[in-house]
Formats: structure tokens, sequence, C-alpha cells
């Protein structure tokens, strides 16, 4: 079983008046989980099933920087495909979405995912 690491970064603009909320969604029933914290933090925020996870007052996370990481297991016979996605309320944009696939039946992607917020 191999291990695809796929890194990616993006930049999102908070409201600063609204709680900033993220829930992620695993794509083409594949299994997976993430992982959430902040830059430079020992603690994490969350792991497992990410749903309506608040990250805070969109203006205290200005100049922060959130770490995802999602682990997809090809467990799909029908795919190899993955797909992960990440919507984020009080942001722009509000979802960001990776596709990706593997050339292996049960192999693994792991998408590092860096969100800077502005």
């Amino acid at each position: 079983m191999a291990i695809k690491k796929r890194k990616e970064h993006v930049d999102l603009t908070v409201n600063a008046a609204s709680d900033v909320i993220l829930t992620i969604s695993i794509g083409n029933a594949q299994i997976g989980a993430s992982v959430v914290r902040f830059d430079k933090a020992a603690n994490v925020l969350a792991k497992g099933e990410i749903r309506n996870l608040n990250l805070g007052n969109g203006g205290d996370l200005r100049g922060k920087v959130l770490k995802i990481t999602t682990n997809i297991l090809d467990a799909n016979v029908l795919t190899n495909g993955m797909v992960v996605t990440c919507y984020f309320e009080s942001c722009k944009p509000n979802v960001v979405m990776y596709q990706d696939a593997v050339n292996v039946d049960g192999d693994i992607i792991s998408f590092l995912l860096d969100f800077n917020f502005k």
C-alpha cells in the first residue's frame, strides 16, 4: 500500500464580524478522516469526521494558518479517484475542493492543506 502526498495552500478572506465554521467532506464513496490544527500550535482542534467545527471569530483568525491533513483510503472498487472538499462559512472562497487519484486499488492519498486567513 503506497501513500501519495499532495500539498496545497489557499488564501481565505474572512468576514471579521462572524465566526468561521469548517466542514470537510470526502467524496467518491472513499474512506478517510482529517486532523485540523493551527500552525505552530501544539494542540489538535479536531480529528476524524469534521462537521461544523467553529474555528473562532474571523477577525481573530486573520494572520493565522490552519493546517488540515486529510488521509483518504481507496476503498471504492469502481474508482481510484479521491475528492476532499472544505466548506468555510464566513470566508471567500467558501468552498475549496481537490481531486486526485491513486494508481493501485487500496492506496492512500494524504492531502496536506494550508489555509491562510487574510
